[in-house]
């Protein structure tokens, strides 16, 4: 529980998803329509509570590896396991701002392609959480 805190927590400075592409960047690198758009976002970045709420998990895992109870113990537990399945969500579906450009010069007119990827940010929070959560788990049987 103790390692995987400051893992999670440094997670979110990470790259969390790759959401231009490189076809789009080398199709509309330049466009000002990108000005602004971050290639390689952090889970900063892209969410606005699930940052906070990792966060907070992560320095749950360090209060109680320290000094925690049962009680507390169960309900970090359960954060962390809403925190797993939040993140292994947002590996089958990379987080974005929403980018889409329309290409007007396309055959037919349509909006460009964009293809996104995880980032090393959710890999290293999945590996974080399982830690904790196998670190909670063997914590139970010392009781």
């Amino acid at each position: 529980m103790l390692l995987s805190a400051p893992i999670l927590l440094g997670s979110l400075f990470l790259t969390w998803s790759h959401q231009l592409s490189p076809a789009l960047r080398a199709r509309f690198g330049s466009a000002a329509i990108l000005d602004g758009v971050p290639a390689n976002p952090t889970a900063w970045q892209v969410y606005s509570a699930a940052d906070v709420f990792l966060a907070l998990v992560a320095a749950g895992l360090l209060a109680v590896a320290l000094r925690g109870g049962r009680a507390a113990r169960v309900a970090v537990a359960m954060a962390a396991a809403v925190g797993l399945a939040f993140t292994v969500h947002a590996l089958s579906v990379p987080p974005t701002n929403g980018v889409t450009v329309f290409d007007s010069a396309a055959t037919p007119p349509g909006y460009a392609a964009n293809r996104l990827s995880a980032g090393v940010g959710e890999t290293l929070a999945l590996v974080a959480l399982v830690l904790g959560l196998t670190g909670l788990t063997l914590s139970f049987t010392a009781d």
